[in-house]
């Protein structure tokens, strides 16, 4: 890996998911605090599960862990993606590069220190592996949640992060589906790009939860909407395939 210059003005002009410090700047605290194996990341783990039920008007905390886990890997899988169309390369987005503000209101702030680039298959382990990995298993010893579960928002996550920006004019959105990039391997379970009438859209395999809350109402690829994976899947290295029984954490 190696010090550089990413666009980071242009990144964060596709929109708020997309945004990426770098340096350093007030009130910012290592992801570690929240997702370390500590009492204390159990703690401020758990305020933050609650507070997100809270905010979506549940007391089921694995929908608050649901959507809270689904959030954050947008804004990694955001960055990932934004980084691979503007530049070529990602930056390192382990959890032990990145320090994490919550606003009120809208994503979380993340800041790297120091901002470090590397190619597509070593940023993506460092996301997924060193990052959502353990938040992932931080989250599983405070609520009843299925790894495959998670795995699927992660799935959806980088799914809209390629929406987005085939909306904003980076590129045709069957183009960025078909890079190497944005199949990671472990996700290829976890749903398929389907044709519809109104362009390629994605359909995933698990539900986040958010269909069960009051007024919730269905995600545009929940799986409820989409009964089955199509005969013939314009994206084979997406295919949906039954859900295995959890094994491993990714």
């Amino acid at each position: 890996m190696t010090e550089a210059q990413l666009p980071l003005a242009q990144l964060a002009g596709i929109g708020p998911y997309f945004a990426l410090q770098d340096g350093s700047g007030g009130g910012f605290e290592p992801v570690a605090a929240l997702i370390g194996d500590t009492p204390q990341a159990a703690a401020r783990l758990g305020q933050r599960i609650d507070d997100v039920a809270a905010r979506l008007g549940t007391v089921q905390r694995w929908i608050g862990a649901s959507i809270l886990f689904q959030g954050w890997a947008a804004r990694l899988t955001s960055i990932y993606a934004g980084s691979a169309v503007l530049t070529g390369t990602v930056p390192d987005l382990s959890a032990a590069r990145l320090r994490f503000r919550a606003p009120p209101s809208g994503p979380v702030d993340l800041l790297a220190t120091p901002l470090l680039v590397t190619d597509h298959g070593t940023g993506w382990r460092l996301l997924a592996g060193e990052h959502l990995d353990p938040l992932a298993r931080a989250i599983r010893r405070q609520v009843r949640i299925g790894r495959y579960l998670l795995r699927g928002n992660l799935a959806s996550a980088l799914a809209g992060s390629l929406m987005v920006l085939a909306g904003q004019g980076h590129g045709r959105l069957d183009e960025l589906t078909g890079r190497a990039w944005a199949q990671p391997a472990e996700l290829r379970r976890c749903g398929w790009w389907r044709d519809t009438p109104d362009g390629l859209r994605y359909a995933r395999t698990t539900c986040c939860g958010f269909t069960q809350l009051e007024g919730g109402g269905r995600c545009g690829d929940c799986p409820l909407s989409w009964r089955r994976a199509p005969a013939s899947p314009p994206r084979p290295a997406a295919v949906a395939r039954e859900p295995e029984a959890d094994a491993g954490d990714w």
